[in-house]
């Protein structure tokens, strides 16, 4: 299938890291550091460095294109009997890559302000576009709604897919009607039309299930074996997916709960060793000041790492604007220094040990 399409996949992969253009020739156009992440209220609170994001983005949404494109392949072999969506497929991505790093690069000219509206814009014709497409589709691993009741029945198959098509673009049309809100409430309204488009075809697809049955269009010995022969004639594609969850698993648990953040007090510096960011020496003669926070501090991270047990990287909060940060999650004590004009927070795993390290402080920088 890659290889009947591989013209496809080449432009579709230049034209996802076109965007890099941005890091090159918007160099001398763009501040050092250009908002990425804009919060409830419409305001920006995540930055990155401008070279770096549209470098970084492009890239990452490559490596994204093609593992879709090759477990598609794997998944589902015949996915081009459905040409259409078939070809969205290849397009999905780029458009993405061109939107997205569009938008910021936008928005770091001055030029966008309501990020929320291009959004609302972009989730419209989504919406709209494979509502139209939908209907056309026959059974797919890869492609539809891929409930059971459909998988296992081509009427219901048909059925669910037609009725899908007409509440996609009914929610795109909402979408396009949603970009005059205000941008508190885009996060709201999306994820409420996200949570429709994917409940009630779902329940579309139930209830024609339960209507052939009660009028003797099908039996639950049909659907079972139905379902039963998917499973058996695409042990591949139920491999892979079980494969890629495991994956997933095995990543995301160490990333999300895992880690630890060690400060040492050393005869002439401050080291700290954090997992998952690179460490950093303090010397005592660069420190200015030393603080002692009961309560911790907040702050929005900017760039960096954070899990379900650690916040490092560049932070932001009104009281320091951007600072470094080295903490658990918890709302834990924590020393706040003041090196070369810069806010440095660090936190340990335990109220002593952060109490005795302050305390090592306080001694260092008296001398």
């Amino acid at each position: 299938m890659l290889k009947r399409n591989k013209g496809k996949l080449i432009v579709s992969s230049i034209v996802i890291l076109l965007p890099m253009l941005f890091g090159l020739l918007g160099g001398t156009l763009l501040p050092e550091e250009i908002a990425v992440h804009w919060g409830m209220s419409g305001e920006a609170d995540g930055f990155m460095n401008s070279s770096t994001v549209f470098f970084l983005l492009p890239a990452i949404l490559l490596a994204i294109h093609w593992l879709c494109m090759i477990l598609t392949a794997v998944v589902d072999p015949n996915a081009e009997q459905n040409k259409k969506m078939f070809g969205m497929i290849f397009w999905i991505i780029p458009v993405i890559s061109l939107a997205s790093c569009g938008t910021i690069f936008a928005a770091a000219l001055g030029y966008t302000t309501k990020i929320s509206a291009f959004i609302f814009l972009l989730l419209g014709v989504v919406f709209i576009l494979i509502g139209n497409y939908m209907p056309k589709t026959t059974r797919s691993l890869t492609m539809g709604i891929k409930v059971r009741w459909a998988m296992a029945n081509d009427d219901n198959w048909n059925a669910t897919h037609r009725f899908a098509g007409k509440v996609y673009v009914a929610l795109g049309l909402l979408c396009l009607l949603a970009i005059p809100l205000p941008p508190a409430a885009f996060p709201f309204v999306a994820l409420t039309l996200v949570l429709v488009g994917a409940l009630l075809p779902t329940l579309y697809s139930y209830r024609f299930y339960k209507k052939q049955i009660r009028e003797g269009k099908a039996t639950r010995e049909d659907y079972k074996a139905a379902c039963g022969e998917i499973v058996k004639k695409n042990k591949t594609a139920v491999t892979v997916s079980v494969v890629i969850t495991i994956l997933v698993i095995i990543v995301l648990v160490p990333l999300m709960f895992t880690g630890k953040i060690e400060a040492t007090a050393g005869e002439e510096s401050l080291s700290v060793k954090a997992s998952f960011s690179s460490d950093v020496t303090i010397d005592y003669d660069k420190i200015d000041a030393v603080e002692y926070r009961e309560n911790g501090v907040d702050g929005e991270r900017v760039v960096g790492f954070g899990s379900a047990k650690l916040l490092l990287g560049t932070f932001q909060n009104e009281e320091f604007g951007n600072y470094t940060r080295y903490t658990y999650t918890e709302e834990r004590p924590c020393i706040v220094l003041t090196v070369d004009e810069k806010i440095i927070v660090i936190g340990t795993d335990n109220e002593q040990t952060t109490m005795e390290l302050y305390d090592r402080l306080l001694e260092e920088i008296a001398e």
